[in-house]
Order: C-alpha cells, then structure tokens, then sequence
C-alpha cells in the first residue's frame, strides 16, 4: 500500500503549530416544568413557564460582517420536561412589515426567508449536529450538518413539532424537540459525561442577507458547528426507551401500453410498517416491511447524453436516512440508492460518547443498474435481486475519527457476489489543518459475461486508496487530494464510477470581505490531473482559474477559464482539449421572484459521441417565483448543443421541469409537476442517429402531520420513446401512513 509522503509530511509538520482554541462561548442556560405544566406549541411565548425560563440574548452577526453587533435582536429560552426539549425565540425586527413569511414545503426553508434554527449536538463532541429550523410563515425543515464535510443535509426527516407567530415587533418561534428524536449516547462508566451542546441561528433576508448566530465563529473555524455552546440543565432524560410503529397503506393503480399493442394494467395493495425501537439509549433499531419507496417527488431531470460516467442522486428514502452521518466516509463507498427495491430491511446504530456505528441487511428485489467502472466510462449491468449488507464503525477523539467500512452484496440465482471493506481516518490536526484518508479493497465474483448480464466468476480483487489535506487560515485556504484506483476494484453497495486511475487535484483561493458594496471576492485555482494506471496517458486534466462575488439581494457571481480542460474518450484517443468560459449568477430579483439562477458555458466543448471538440453551449435556468402568496413556482430548464463543422447541429439535449405548489395550509399543498426531455443526434461517420422524448406528468395532494404521520393522493403519466416504440404509462394512487404514539416500557 502506497502511502502519500504529503499527506504524513503536513501532518508531522502540524504536529508543532496548532493555533490556540478560542475560548469557549457562552452557554445557554435551560429551566425545567413543573409536572402540571405543558407547553402548546403555537409560536407563541405567553405561558407562565416562558417567563421563569432565563433568556440568553448573547447575539453576533456571522454575515455579512462577521463579529459585528446584530441589527436585530434575537433572545432564546429553553424548557425541558421529561419527555422533550423546548426552544422559544424572540425575532425582534423595527420593519416587521419586511418579513418575509410565505409558507414554502417542508425542508425547503432556505436563505430567501425569515428562519430560526436550533443546533443540538447530544453526544457533545461538535462532529454532527442535528439541526431543526421554522420560518416566520410558520413552514419547517430539519435535517444534520457534519463537521467532517462541513454539509449541511436536509434528506434525514426528525419528530418535532415548530410553529411561529409574527407579531408587531417582529415574530415568535416554538420548538418542540422529543428526546426520542435526538440520537445520544450512553456515558462510560467512570467517566464524566460530555455537555450536550447547542446553537441558534436566524437568518434575515432584506437588501442585504444576515445571518445571526449565538456563538462568535472564527473566520478559518474547522466547520460551521465548531463553536456549539453548553446545553446547561439539560442531559438524556430516565426513560430513553421507546417503541415507534408506523403501519403504511398503497393502493396503485398502473397502466401501460406500448405501440401497436393493447394496455396492460393491474391494482395492486401493499400493507408495509416501519418499526423504530430504543431499547436502551445508545442503540436504536429499525425495521421496515414491504416498504412503498416509489419516488413521490420526481428527480429533477439532468442532461445526461453526452458524458461517459453516472450521475449521482440523493437519498430520500426514510429507512436509509436513520443516522445517516454514520455512513458518510472520505469516498461515496456507501450509497444506499443502490439497493433499488428492498423487499425488507433490517438495521441498528449504535451511539456512545466515543464509539459510534451502524449495519443494515436489506433484500434487494433489483431492477435498478449495477455499475462496472472503468478508466474511460462507466457501463451498467441490469441489477438481479440481491441480499445486501452494510456495517460502519467509528471511534471518535476530539481531533480524531478512525473509522472502518464492510460491504457484501451476494446477488441470486449464483450470480456472484462484491465484497469491499477498509479503514478510513479523519484527523483534525490542529484547528486549520485537516487530513483525511481510506482505503478499501474490493474482492468480486459477479461479472458481466457476453450478453450483459452477471454470472459467478473466477475472483477478481482490486483496491482504492484515497487522502486529502485540507489547509484554512483566513484570508487563504486550499487542499490537496491523491487517489489511487485500481481496475479491478469494485462497490456494488457504493457510488464508483472510474476505476484503473491515479488522481491528483490541487485547489487554492483567496478571500477579500467587505470590498465596498462586496461582501466577499474569491480568486479561485482548480487543477486536477487523472491518468491511465496501466498506461499513465492523461485521461482527463484541467486548469481553472476563477473569481466568486458575493452581494446584496443573495446576489452570487462566478466566472471561471476552462481554457486547459483535456480529456480522452478512449485508451486509443487523442486528447480533447475543450477551451470555454463557465458563469453562474443567482439573485433575489424581488419579493415575488426569491431566486433566479443561470448557468452558461460557452467555447469548444467536448463531443463524447463524435470524439471531438466543437463549437457548444450549455445553459441552465431556474427560478422560485411567487406570484401569490399561496402559490409557488419552480422552472427549471437545461439544454446542451453542439454543431458540427458543417454549422448543422450534431447533438442537442433539453430538460424542462415546471414545479408549482399551491399552499393550503402550512402543512397542506396540492403539487403539479410537468416535465419533459428530449435528445437529438445527427447522424455522422461513425456515429448512429438517435432521437428520444420523454414526458411525465404528476398531479399530487400530500397532507403532512408529521414526519411519521402522511397522506397523498395523485396521478403520474409517462409517455418515452418515439413511434413506433412509444410507451405511454399512467398511475393512480392513495399513500397513507401513521405514526403510532411511542409505547414506553422502562
């Protein structure tokens, strides 16, 4: 195993140049109901515990000017009884007639609105936070930010209850967080239990956008949650057990019709339940049965037509998203969207102050695509049924995670099987220097054979080594990655895409804040280097210089050179070298038009298909709009051209999605997608004519109590192909699910 010396030579070097930690913040103080009282959850502050509640009013503007004292002051109060948390927050505004308050779908309360935000780090180490947030409209989302990535992800959905309450002097918010909703540990015994940990943030979004948290954050901070603040009074409550219970009901109705023949169609009723169970505070089991996984959002559709590689999409799927920070590692060796059709599910995490994991078995129906990877492209096996099994552990320190990876994937019918496992470490060395590491060996029996499908082979064994050394000290910050992937290594249960490969990135940039009317000025430089493992020829590089702005209305601008972008379509290939201009701008253009974004490229781009560099465009639009304030409207539009030397267009391909949401109650919403794509390839020496058009259609109501407690009723239709190889498709269905009152039994 070939170990990066700059990866061990920066570690050694920080070893002896940690920067001093700041000081630790101000914590936040918490009072505890009396047993008659409770709490109703209205946005507003007017029971008699609120006033016994001490009030912590220690604010600091994060953006635009970071240290500054906030225009607006912001109080928070906490109240604790044995079965949840509760967070009151003041908004206090001098204009409360600039609120925005337009009610917006669940986990969709982003920048353009008026929000507050609860941070809660039960287990007190500031890896992962599990954060909550409601609008002053009273719309919520939720979701974990990790300190390892910095991401903030709103897939995972949590328990909770939050309304709000505008007011005369600004607005009022209530949080409602079940202990049973937040993942802690147990305390080793003898050992002094670390302090829960929290934070609050709000953002105001007027000319300029502020953002306002509890805690000072240091410019070159090691993640947006290094900072958290003590949770005072406030500890894993006496009865931690619980039993959740969330019986489900499809009723679908299908019909499908192909060219020339007659429709086929079929009603079918699926009786599933999810089952959550604590059965003591460090381990949490889930259970699922017959699941219905069927997408009730549709994807956003991508331009896919003219690359050589997958493209990755998000889970949403609830089963997968318990805990699921666990499964994040340096790489995508976890992707659970590859287990298409489960048929059941079986899984455990485990949580404790230093030790940390989880492992599900799942049976796998198929239908999906299995990937096989290589240096130039990824190719895709139809996906037979499968039993799959994940397991992740992980040991945390202050500054160090270690962590291990084991996957198997045993497909039926003796068609094989993929193993992989490996270790992988995340070290903070001191508080501006990040290393992290993994590497992971593969051993595969499931292999294509000649007519595309797998079957149980002689083994085939490979491995994928990967490091990054991630640098910040403001006004700096840069990183270098090596990657090393050998071609025989293969994740059917992870998201790999290229393999038979050595990769070399290098990023570095430099900020200047409050420039004038600037918030921020970025100069960026991205190169990165991927060359054939067996050959060592170039397979792809770049060199991109760039500058990023940022400005008042959420005004973002970028503008990059792609003027050094080279890539080989094949091992027998000459280099493409690609020279174009990259651009994106986003704006807040009004209060009916909260965001509108393009995307443009423009130069020679690379043709995959014809193996050449032509004249080409790639633009992409969206927009939220609101024309009422019930009404929400989200186009999105994409197209990539590229003409040939004779000015005909040799490859053109649109995507469209019109979204539109009409709000009914804030949680209530009647929801029309109409989407469309469509692709067209010019026939050419060497290159077969292709055209295709796709159509779907859904028209969706969807009542949402809670995270467990939801009802949707709609109609999809499809039309794919061009006569006379059209497929047209509709669908009826009722989805109901709910949630049963936690049973406690300790």
């Amino acid at each position: 195993m070939r170990i990066p010396f700059i990866v061990l030579w920066l570690s050694v070097l920080a070893l002896g140049n940690g920067a001093a930690l700041a000081a630790s913040p101000r914590g936040v103080d918490s009072a505890r109901l009396l047993p008659d009282e409770r709490i109703t959850v209205d946005g507003s502050l007017d029971h008699p515990a609120w006033k016994r509640a001490p009030v912590f009013n220690g604010f600091v503007e994060a953006e635009p000017i970071r240290g500054a004292v906030p225009q607006f002051e912001t109080r928070v109060q906490v109240l604790v009884d044995e079965r949840a948390i509760y967070v009151g927050v003041t908004a206090l505004d001098p204009h409360p007639e600039l609120i925005r308050s337009q009610l917006v779908r669940h986990d969709q309360v982003r920048r353009t609105q008026d929000f507050v935000a609860v941070y809660l780090d039960p287990i007190g180490r500031k890896k992962s936070a599990q954060w909550f947030r409601v609008a002053a409209s009273g719309s919520t989302a939720d979701g974990v930010n990790t300190a390892e990535d910095d991401l903030e992800d709103f897939s995972p959905d949590f328990d909770f209850d939050a309304a709000s309450r505008v007011t005369s002097e600004g607005y009022t918010a209530v949080f409602r967080i079940p202990f049973a909703s937040l993942r802690y540990g147990f305390t080793t015994p003898g050992q002094a239990s670390l302090p829960w940990r929290m934070m609050v943030v709000r953002r105001v979004p007027r000319e300029q956008v502020y953002l306002l948290m509890s805690v000072p954050l240091a410019r070159d901070a090691a993640s947006f949650i290094d900072a958290l603040q003590v949770l005072e009074g406030v500890g894993a409550p006496s009865d931690d057990s619980f039993l959740q219970l969330r019986p489900n009901l499809t009723v679908r109705r299908s019909d499908q019709r192909n060219s020339g023949e007659p429709t086929t169609g079929q009603t079918r009723e699926s009786l599933g339940l999810d089952l959550k169970w604590r059965p003591r505070p460090e381990l949490v089991v889930d259970a699922t049965l017959r699941p219905d996984f069927s997408q009730v959002e549709l994807d956003v559709p991508q331009l896919s037509s003219n690359t050589q590689f997958a493209l990755l999409l998000p889970e949403k799927r609830p089963f997968f998203l318990e805990s699921n920070d666990l499964l994040r590692s340096p790489t995508d060796a976890l992707y659970t969207r590859s287990v298409t059709q489960p048929s059941w599910g079986l899984r455990a995490s485990w949580r404790s102050e230093t030790l940390a994991g989880t492992v599900f078995s799942a049976h796998d129906l198929g239908g999906g695509s299995v990937l096989i990877p290589g240096p130039y492209g990824t190719g895709f096996i139809a996906q037979p049924p499968s039993d799959s099994s994940i397991a992740r552990l992980r040991v945390d320190r202050d500054d160090l995670t270690i962590a291990g990876i084991a996957s198997l994937r045993r497909y039926g019918a003796l068609a094989g099987e993929n193993a992989v496992a490996g270790p992988d470490i995340t070290w903070q060395v001191n508080p501006n220097l990040r290393v992290r590491a993994q590497w992971l060996a593969s051993r595969t029996t499931a292999l294509p054979n000649s007519v595309g499908t797998l079957v149980a082979s002689d083994a085939r064994v490979g491995s994928q080594w990967y490091s990054n050394v991630f640098w910040r000290a403001d006004p700096f910050e840069g990183g270098v990655t090596l990657e090393d992937k050998g071609i025989d290594f293969r994740n059917d249960n992870g998201f790999v895409v290229q393999t038979g490969v050595h990769r070399l990135a290098l990023d570095a940039h430099r900020v200047w804040r409050n420039q004038g009317p600037l918030n921020e000025i970025w100069l960026n430089f991205i190169a990165e280097n991927v060359r054939d493992a067996a050959t060592g020829a170039t397979i792809s590089s770049q060199v991109t210089p760039g500058v990023y702005t940022n400005y008042s209305n959420n005004s973002e601008f970028s503008l990059d050179y792609r003027g050094l972008s080279r890539q080989r379509i094949g091992a027998a290939d000459a280099l493409l070298r690609e020279r174009y201009w990259h651009l994106t701008y986003t704006r807040n253009a009004a209060q009916w038009a909260p965001k509108v974004s393009v995307e443009f490229d423009d130069g020679r781009l690379a043709d995959v298909s014809a193996n050449a560099v032509r004249p080409g465009q790639r633009v992409s639009l969206s927009a939220t709009l609101r024309p009422l304030s019930r009404l929400e409207l989200l186009p999105t539009w994409s197209l990539a051209q590229i003409d040939a030397l004779n000015a005909q267009g040799s490859y053109r391909e649109v995507a469209a999605q019109m979204l539109a949401i009409w709000h009914l109650a804030p949680h209530q919403t009647l929801r029309l997608i109409l989407q469309r794509s469509g692709v067209d390839r010019a026939a050419e020496p060497g290159v077969a004519p292709y055209v295709d058009r796709g159509q779907a259609d859904s028209l969706t109501y969807s009542w949402r109590r809670s995270a467990g407690t939801t009802f949707y009723l709609g109609a999809n239709r499809g039309v794919a192909g061009l006569n006379p190889m059209q497929t047209r498709s509709t669908e009826f269905f009722v989805k109901m699910q709910a949630d049963v009152d936690e049973w406690r039994f300790r």
